[in-house]
């Protein structure tokens, strides 16, 4: 009895949760050990971080860095570590020349420190003087970085948000600019060591095409974060005083999805029912698949929404749809386009797509009933 008060007990105080930006970080103890865990090793491999649309990849490595690697954030200073955190989901680049220009303080901040001869490249500092060298590609920008590495007498943590954002952009015609940071990447950690390497993204098509590269896949380390399991959920809408019965409904409508669930504690009570406000956010859900439908039409040659239903349709009847036998290139393109757009979740290293949330399955269920009662 004593050992089940007092596992009772840890779990009160494990679902209790944190504050972080005004919101519940609610438990996330697992992932937080693994990364401080993770950080404690030998940098040896490239972490890719990846999982479900809102699953609180940002969220939880941005806490990371401000409350357990930093002794205090807004200093941005720390004994042990020395932390380059980029957010690229933030940043436009169209070229190589966009990318090192947004990476730069403003005009202002240059001139100011233009007597130290030091600007700010986003969260690297470079030399007023090598920094125009570097544009007029005369250096090599991630030669330049490496060696910053090189000298740094912490441990050094390079975490990267969106790295996708760098596809499709050439240093000059033959260097791609994401090949080049991802060698720079494997530089850092399978070759010398110097930093641990943390990229995320949402975007698992991408994920895919990384895990399938031969040279990347062998240096480097997939992490999933997930939606809240069933009785993680059960428990902190419990504490937020539902019944039974309304925590089967809210799960069946949202899953473990915590910013949804965070919008229905916050917003529910302004509707008639709690089967009222659920319904609601269902019909948004599949409006935002019918928008995406004209989008569909308006940049693809082909009509890839007839192969999205048979996606759906295959989900809704078996939970998941398994792309490891399909030969449909329009299968393959709808795929891509709805994933990228994280309407399904791509699982890259067992190839099954799911829906991105319960949420846009309830979605598609509707979608398709509505479909049926159209003889469509």
């Amino acid at each position: 009895m004593l050992m089940e008060g007092l596992s009772g007990l840890i779990k009160r105080i494990k679902m209790k949760g944190v504050i972080f930006r005004h919101k519940e970080l609610v438990d996330r103890e697992e992932e937080v050990e693994y990364f401080k865990e993770w950080f404690e090793k030998i940098p040896d491999e490239i972490l890719w971080v990846y999982g479900p649309k809102s699953t609180g990849k940002t969220t939880l490595i941005e806490y990371i860095v401000e409350n357990e690697l930093f002794d205090d954030f807004k200093l941005f200073k720390s004994k042990k570590y020395n932390v380059k955190y980029i957010n690229f989901r933030q940043k436009l680049f169209g070229s190589y020349d966009s990318f090192l220009n947004s990476m730069m303080t403003t005009d202002e901040v240059i001139k100011e420190n233009s007597s130290n001869l030091q600007i700010n490249l986003g969260v690297f500092k470079i030399d007023t003087k090598l920094y125009e060298h570097i544009k007029k590609k005369e250096y090599d920008f991630f030669d330049e970085l490496f060696k910053q590495y090189q000298n740094s007498n912490k441990k050094s943590i390079l975490i990267i948000d969106e790295i996708q954002a760098l596809e499709d952009i050439y240093i000059d015609k033959e260097k791609e600019l994401l090949r080049e940071f991802l060698n720079f990447c494997v530089r850092l950690t399978k070759e010398t060591h110097l930093a641990h390497v943390v990229i995320l993204s949402s975007n698992t098509i991408f994920i895919n095409q990384i895990y399938n590269n031969a040279k990347l896949k062998v240096t480097s380390e997939f992490y999933k974060i997930s939606h809240l399991d069933y009785n993680t959920t059960k428990e902190w809408l419990k504490q937020k005083q539902f019944n039974d019965n309304e925590i089967e409904l809210i799960w069946e409508y949202l899953g473990g999805c915590i910013p949804l669930i965070q919008k229905l504690i916050r917003d529910y009570k302004n509707y008639p029912s709690l089967q009222d406000y659920l319904d609601y956010r269902t019909k948004i859900a599949k409006s935002e698949i019918t928008m995406l439908f004209r989008e569909n039409r308006l940049k693809n040659r082909k009509n890839l929404n007839p192969a999205f239903i048979e996606i759906a349709k295959e989900i809704i009847k078996n939970g998941y749809f398994d792309t490891n036998f399909n030969t449909d290139t329009d299968i393959d393109m709808a795929i891509e386009f709805f994933s990228e757009r994280e309407i399904l979740f791509f699982e890259p290293l067992e190839n099954i797509l799911y829906p991105n949330n319960q949420l846009y399955l309830k979605g598609m269920e509707l979608l398709i009933n509505q479909l049926k009662d159209r003889n469509v």
